[in-house]
């Protein structure tokens, strides 16, 4: 008897997913009498965001056929959303891929640290509504890291190796923008060395940083010379910086493990609570310094808002390469060294017989199993076909028995898990 084998998950029974199909229209036709002040206006991209979650994992929607050259043995493997931070499981799948690739393919065999950058509560609400300005916020931080690496190895032309994830969420899923940097614990000069240091004055950092977060904002014209004045005059601006966590040269573990932290998931799956019956959702998260409880209560439809308001916009850059890590740093170094390497990106688009294999990779990485090891035979199973075509779909399913799961697709009522099934050879 096989163990081990893959099952794939039953997103379907998900406290998200039946509190997004109860309650999303209402969300919807509420959101410009309830939430639009708050957030701003509703962005396009979350309805398109939450119909394809709401369609990943389901048979009707499209499938690939996976089977076993040996025995014959064959399964229907739903399609998957590819949704950016609202699915968790696509999400999830995003999370190890860059993870693995900055640490085996970005990062230098040098020593790290981990930043992170906050803005006080009153300057929040601007990059709430405007987005575009998180970007600008990542630039304000690596501006700030690079002048004061620069003065550190008195090199004007030295530069550090920084990636940038921008997070707009709190661990109660608040709106709560702030970067989490990943940057070399020294700096390179032209000619490649590396200059280590043994120690950042986060006091100098932060007064950096600060100055340019609010200059980018007079300039964009969200505050004026008063307001800046009284920032500055508080006793704690509300700016704050920390870089307690390094990462040696060669921790491969710590490498990947703080490259997957920084593109994390807004929430988890495991503290959410959705309760049918009264529309509301519990989530939980550990202690909170001022609200002094470890929980959240929300309606169904403020969780909706809160949770959507972490959806990017389409094309719209979470992570950020500065210094010796930029695009055009490492395009440099790989045409003088004549290496042709490919450079994979967030959001980039990979070839269908390398996504077959970074898919089941990844799979077996979360759930310790592989979804192409035979369950009957433990022979190699492979991917024979995409169905896409919805009369196909609809073909093979009522065939199978399972015209349920087509009805289920299309009206209102809550869908059972599709089924994973095994065809007769």
């Amino acid at each position: 008897m096989v163990t081990g084998a893959y099952k794939p998950r039953n997103p379907k029974s998900s406290a998200l997913y039946q509190c997004v199909q109860a309650h999303f229209a209402e969300f919807e036709a509420s959101y410009p009498t309830r939430y639009q002040e708050q957030y701003g206006f509703y962005r396009p991209v979350i309805g398109r965001v939450v119909e394809k979650f709401l369609g990943c994992g389901d048979l009707a929607k499209g499938f690939a056929r996976v089977r076993c050259d040996s025995c014959r043995h064959e399964y229907l493997l739903a399609f998957s959303c590819k949704g950016r931070y609202f699915c968790p499981s696509c999400h999830q799948k995003r999370v190890l891929q860059f993870g693995a690739w900055v640490a085996d393919e970005v990062l230098a065999p040098v020593p790290h640290r981990q930043y992170v950058f906050t803005v006080p509560k009153m300057l929040r609400v601007y990059f709430r509504k405007d987005r575009r300005l998180l970007g600008q916020l990542s630039q304000c931080a690596a501006d700030a890291l690079k002048t004061l690496f620069r003065a550190a190895c008195k090199d004007p032309k030295a530069v550090p190796g920084i990636i940038i994830a921008i997070q707009t969420y709190g661990d109660l899923v608040n709106f709560h923008p702030h970067l989490h940097a990943l940057v070399t614990d020294g700096a390179f000069t032209p000619k490649g060395w590396f200059v280590a240091f043994p120690k950042i004055d986060l006091v100098v950092l932060e007064h950096f940083f600060r100055h340019r977060v609010l200059q980018m904002l007079l300039r964009e014209r969200r505050i004026d010379e008063p307001v800046i004045r009284k920032l500055l005059g508080w006793r704690h601006s509300g700016f704050s910086l920390h870089n307690a966590v390094r990462i040696g040269a060669h921790d491969s573990d710590g490498r990947r493990a703080v490259s997957e932290y920084v593109l994390r998931s807004p929430f988890s799956l495991e503290k959410l609570r959705y309760h049918a019956t009264t529309g509301t959702v519990i989530y939980h998260s550990k202690m909170h310094p001022v609200l002094k409880r470890n929980f959240e209560l929300f309606s169904a439809c403020d969780w909706l808002a809160a949770l959507t308001a972490h959806i990017p916009n389409a094309g719209e850059h979470l992570v950020r390469y500065y210094g010796w890590y930029s695009n055009v740093s490492r395009g440099k170094r790989r045409k003088a060294e004549g290496a042709e390497r490919t450079s994979i990106e967030e959001v980039s688009e990979v070839a269908p017989s390398v996504a077959k294999r970074a898919w089941a990779r990844l799979i077996k990485q979360v759930y310790e199993v592989d979804p192409l090891v035979c369950p009957r035979c433990a022979g190699a199973m492979r991917i024979i076909a995409f169905i896409e075509q919805p009369e196909v779909i609809a073909k093979i399913l009522t065939h199978l028995g399972l015209c349920s799961a087509l009805r289920q697709s299309k009206g209102p009522a809550p869908a059972h898990s599709p089924p994973v099934l095994s065809l007769a050879a």
